[in-house]
């Protein structure tokens, strides 16, 4: 009905033009109202644009009724009165039921962010659009029906076929529900993310929203160029892990940003897929520690299609408003070395060790080794360092007589007995701890149980192939057989077959020679590190 209605129009504009012409061959006048009627018309006329023929179908998505044109998908989002056409180029049109004046905020918004953004409006198929564009990227809303919808786009421009065949063809429920555009906020303040259990929290500027029900910070932007992602690191060896492989496999450019007197690191690269990633890591001076999680520091991840929009002012202020809850940490610095260690401290560490570790996953290249175990006698040693302060030597040799771990480590306070360790310098299975990290903190094991240490390591090769190292360790005199007093099900896992983790049984929780070689001796005093005999096992 629109279609001929825009048809009748303009045989009526054609009509009195031809009127007015034949009035002023026979003389008649033309008075001042008249003529800006005339010029009205011109200028709709130039406004007016053509509905292109496009192939694809119709179809009903969330409230919306419309073209989905071929090649694009079409899916809701946040509610059902936001829906996105994403073609496999990651060109994006986004329709969003909205209220007026959110509409025009978010307009005025976008022209104040980046001045290219020019006015436009424009009518199609008897429906006025008003917003603004720049390039290949447009905001823009119209009344349909009873409903605003704001559309926006990216890497179209609106004059392109696709865009303008869809705008034609959009349909709203009546009982179309409106979204915030701001992300349960007002459009010119944004909203604020708190993750965890406040833990910190971020705020994010108009120009982002907050999808429904995220667990994890999940912003997008309003126009689907920019995907940002909030969370956390359980655990320094996920630091480590997260930079050693950003630094190992991609062509990247870093920038040191301090965040509440902190150094974090801003990693810049071009992802497999052709989007660019932004990765803010902020290690934290401070441990949260509950019954229930660890976090050692902040991760803010962004995904865009250009350098430009990775890098938008929405996910620095991001960055920019990381706000720490002082309540939730325990105030030991990660930063600084405690200055020295108690002697109960000392005593816990400096006994001998004794226990096994295991292949527990490996790359590929490595496979054939994961289930192979070794017994293993261990010693941590406080030593005088080069700089004043105190290192641990930690040693490890396995049955082989192999001194498989041989790292300096710090340590640090936390207000329990033992502290923890993490590695500064030497090597496991061979490799640099470049190649490598270790960290062990009795606290932070996977179930209670008390005198043991239980710790994961990874190993990596020149080529980035790589075995993950999973270690028990009980003081030299332990009874492993406490560890029958356990239900099974809160037993470890203790390694990966086929991508499943397999749950340690009790017989798993003994070294394959505590019966042959330990028991015998425990109740003597610790023999030494090469003094271990037996042989490895491969579990079935």
């Amino acid at each position: 009905m629109s279609r001929m209605m825009t048809l009748r129009k303009k045989g009526l504009a054609v009509m009195l033009g031809l009127m007015m012409a034949a009035c002023t061959m026979s003389g008649c006048g033309k008075e001042p109202a008249q003529a800006e009627t005339e010029e009205k018309t011109e200028e709709e006329d130039e406004n007016a644009l053509e509905v292109p023929e496009v192939k694809g179908k119709e179809e009903e998505v969330g409230v919306f009724t419309l073209l989905v044109p071929k090649g694009m998908e079409a899916e809701t989002t946040v509610s059902d009165s936001e829906i996105m056409l994403l073609d496999e180029d990651l060109n994006a049109l986004i329709l969003q039921v909205t209220e007026k004046d959110d509409a025009k905020k978010l307009v005025e918004y976008t022209m104040d962010g980046d001045e290219s953004y020019k006015e436009i409006e424009f009518s199609l198929d008897g429906t006025t659009w008003k917003g603004c564009s720049y390039k290949k990227k447009f905001v823009i809303w119209a009344k349909i029906g009873k409903k605003i919808v704001v559309v926006t786009g990216e890497g179209f421009k609106y004059t392109d076929d696709i865009p303008l065949a869809v705008l034609a063809s959009i349909q709203v429920d009546p009982d179309a529900d409106t979204v915030n555009l701001g992300g349960g906020t007002a459009v010119s303040n944004g909203g604020e993310f708190v993750y965890g259990a406040g833990i910190y929290s971020v705020h994010y500027g108009p120009g982002l929203r907050e999808t429904e029900g995220s667990e994890e910070g999940d912003l997008v932007s309003h126009d689907g160029s920019q995907t940002i992602y909030v969370s956390g690191f359980g655990g320094w060896a996920l630091i480590d892990d997260e930079m050693y492989s950003i630094e190992e496999n991609c062509d990247y450019q870093v920038e040191t940003i301090y965040s509440n007197g902190m150094p974090g690191y801003l990693y810049t690269y071009e992802g497999y897929d052709g989007r660019y990633v932004a990765e803010y890591i902020l290690p934290l001076d401070y441990v949260y520690s509950n019954t229930a999680a660890e976090l050692m520091g902040v991760f803010i991840c962004s995904y865009a299609p250009d350098m430009d929009t990775l890098l938008s002012d929405e996910f620095m202020g991001v960055i920019d408003s990381i706000a720490l809850n002082g309540e939730c940490f325990t105030g030991e610095t990660r930063y600084s070395q405690a200055e020295y260690a108690s002697d109960a401290v000392r005593d816990y560490w400096q006994r001998g060790w004794y226990g096994w570790w295991i292949y527990a996953d490996a790359s590929p290249a490595y496979t054939d080794l994961v289930t192979y175990s070794y017994d293993c006698l261990a010693t941590f040693d406080f030593e005088p360092g080069f700089d004043g302060t105190e290192i641990v030597h930690f040693q490890l040799v396995d049955t082989d007589g192999d001194l498989d771990m041989d790292v300096e480590m710090s340590w640090y306070s936390d207000g329990t007995l033992s502290g923890w360790l993490v590695g500064d310098r030497g090597n496991i299975l061979g490799s640099e701890l470049g190649q490598t990290w270790i960290n062990v903190d009795p606290e932070s094991t996977m179930f209670i149980l008390q005198d043991y240490l239980f710790f994961d390591t990874y190993v990596y090769d020149e080529d980035y192939e790589w075995v993950e190292i999973r270690v028990v360790l009980r003081p030299w005199g332990s009874d492993f057989s406490d560890f029958c007093d356990l239900d099974e099900d809160d037993l470890p896992f203790i390694y990966r077959r086929d991508g499943e983790e397999v749950r340690a049984s009790y017989g798993d929780m003994f070294p394959f020679n505590y019966e042959s070689w330990y028991i015998g001796i425990m109740d003597e005093p610790f023999p030494g590190l090469y003094a271990i005999e037996g042989t490895a096992l491969q579990t079935n």
